[in-house]
């Protein structure tokens, strides 16, 4: 009889501390939908003192911080929730905007880098849109301070290891070959990432110097003008090249930052129908200048073609050209396009998902955004994919018969 007293009075304790416990949360959340930040700061506190693995309160803690300012707080909360459950999206989506109202627009991006969840994917589709735009902005800051401090980084010796590729130079008459310029090289650099001796440098970080420097759209690397980019990006070594027909014939240089030389150049040519066993070609080419055995492994990995389909090349190409021009519904467009060519285009699927969304403000503005701008924008993003997962959700429920929506886990 004691015993089953006993157990009876301790289910009663733990459901009085369950009811304690929803019932802070639930008033600090009512001071967090008014905006009453501040007063909701000490009640989370409190239950925290109480159950310090209470992570929904260490979230709401850490969103409190955020909208206070006090973003060092913010991020050792959500940090401590990582620590204990490393893929929890609140703390990841979160973690990344006190990053980003830091400046530390790196850091936001590798938080994001790792969001998932299966049951908001519309805020993960936003997440992956708004990275581009990061990338955007940290590449034009980049680019600058490249720029400003010119002189200074003839001195440095970039990394051995770090590579580039530049755009593909059309000398064709009729400049058919304009869409292979970007296109080319954003599959051989990417190629290139997944062979262990390379680190390459992003495709929009190269933009945005080429943009800086007033070469925008149709600015070549050339191999003379090849070392004076290559220290500004940081790199040691770039592969620059040209376009022509007849068939189509490739000529590719790699030209040292450090050394300020060419290091070797070949000419790669096949037919148009086999347009798409270029890339590979001209990796195996500048592993054969640089002096790195491939292993058959990394030979079989840039061996497979990212499309067959030419016109789906085209379309991917032209799209490039219309991301780097801030026209992110055409760029969209063409990447659907190009899907629709070939559905198993990943590059082409990557794009159309990383695309920014049309209401996205255009490179010029994103130029001369501060991080509290970008992290403004960043949140209006975020807040309208929430809404829009919590009406999909709603319309599901609604649809199914005696379901219940799981929500997206993500109000405020």
């Amino acid at each position: 009889m004691f015993r089953k007293n006993s157990i009876v009075i301790l289910a009663l304790c733990v459901a009085m501390l369950q009811i304690y416990g929803c019932s802070g949360i639930m008033k600090a959340n009512h001071f967090i939908s008014q905006e009453r930040y501040d007063e909701a700061i000490p009640i989370l506190k409190e239950q925290i003192a109480e159950r310090p693995d209470f992570a929904r309160a260490r979230n709401k803690l850490g969103f409190a911080y955020l909208k206070t300012g006090q973003l060092d707080k913010a991020i050792n909360e959500f940090e401590n929730v990582l620590n204990k459950v490393p893929d929890e999206p609140y703390a990841i989506l979160y973690l990344g905007m006190a990053y980003l109202n830091k400046e530390e627009l790196g850091k936001a991006m590798d938080t994001w880098k790792m969001y998932k969840n299966v049951r908001a994917p519309l805020v993960e589709e936003e997440i992956n849109r708004l990275m581009t735009v990061l990338l955007i902005a940290q590449s034009q800051r980049s680019a600058k301070t490249a720029l400003a401090q010119e002189g200074q980084l003839k001195t440095n010796k970039p990394d051995a290891n770090t590579i580039a590729v530049c755009y593909f130079n059309d000398l064709s008459e009729d400049k058919s070959l304009r869409a292979f310029q970007k296109g080319l090289a954003a599959m051989v650099a990417t190629d290139l990432s997944k062979i262990r001796n390379f680190k390459v440098i992003e495709r929009l970080r190269l933009q945005a110097l080429l943009q800086e420097m007033k070469l925008g759209q149709t600015g070549i690397v050339d191999p003379n003008t090849a070392p004076i980019v290559g220290k500004l990006l940081g790199t040691e070594n770039l592969v620059t090249g040209n376009l022509s027909l007849g068939s189509i014939q490739v000529v590719a240089s790699v030209s040292s930052s450090s050394n300020e030389k060419v290091l070797g150049s070949t000419s790669t040519k096949v037919e148009q129908e086999n347009f798409y066993d270029l890339p590979g070609l001209v990796i195996q080419n500048c592993a054969d200048i640089l002096g790195i055995k491939l292993s058959d492994e990394e030979k079989a990995v840039i061996g497979v073609p990212h499309t067959k389909v030419y016109q789906a090349f085209i379309y991917y190409g032209q799209a490039l050209d219309a991301l780097d021009a801030g026209k992110w519904q055409d760029a969209k467009n063409l990447f659907e396009m190009a899907l629709k060519e070939d559905p198993l285009f990943y590059l082409a699927k990557k794009g159309r998902d990383s695309c920014p969304g049309k209401n996205t403000p255009s490179i010029a503005e994103i130029s001369v955004m501060t991080a509290v701008d970008l992290a403004n924008v960043t949140e209006r993003s975020i807040d309208k994919a929430e809404d829009q997962q919590a009406r999909a959700d709603k319309t599901a429920s609604t649809a199914s018969k005696g379901g219940c929506s799981g929500g997206s886990g993500h109000s405020h």
